[in-house]
C-alpha cells in the first residue's frame, strides 16, 4: 500500500529498526488499555511537494517519516498516535485537540497523548 505523500522505504535491517519504534508505540496505546486492530506500518520519507508531512493515516494503516522517528520519544508518539487517530477512529483534524491538530509545534506528554486517545477509543 503506498500514499502520494510519503514514499515508502525498501525493507531492511535499520528501517526494520525505524518501523519497530513505531510498533511499540503502537503496543503502548494497547498497554494502557485502548483497543485496538492490527494497524499496518510503513516507513518513508516525505515526497516532493510534501516535505512538512511527518506521518499519514488511514485504512488502519499509517506512514511515518524517518524524520518524524529522529525526532523525540514523545514527538514520535504524538505523530504515531495523531496517525492512530485518522487510521483507526477515522478522526478529522481538530484544531481545538493537542493531539489531532493539522500542525505540531510541541507535542504532547506521554500522559496526554494517552488520556486523549483513550478519549476517542470509546
Amino acid at each position: 500500500m503506498n500514499t502520494k505523500y510519503i514514499k515508502n522505504f525498501k525493507m531492511n535491517d535499520e528501517v526494520y529498526k525505524l518501523r519497530r519504534q513505531v510498533i511499540n508505540l503502537i503496543y503502548q496505546a494497547k498497554d494502557f488499555g485502548i483497543n485496538l486492530p492490527r494497524i499496518n506500518v510503513r516507513v518513508g520519507e516525505p515526497t516532493k511537494g510534501n516535505e512538512k508531512t511527518l506521518g499519514v493515516g488511514g485504512q488502519k494503516w499509517i506512514w511515518i517519516t524517518e524524520r518524524a522517528i529522529n525526532k523525540s520519544t514523545d514527538y514520535l508518539r504524538h505523530v504515531v498516535f495523531h496517525e492512530i487517530g485518522h487510521a483507526v477512529f477515522n478522526l478529522p483534524h481538530n484544531e481545538k485537540c493537542p493531539l489531532m491538530s493539522s500542525t505540531l509545534s510541541t507535542p504532547c506528554t506521554k500522559e496526554q497523548a494517552l488520556r486523549i486517545l483513550k478519549r476517542y477509543s470509546n
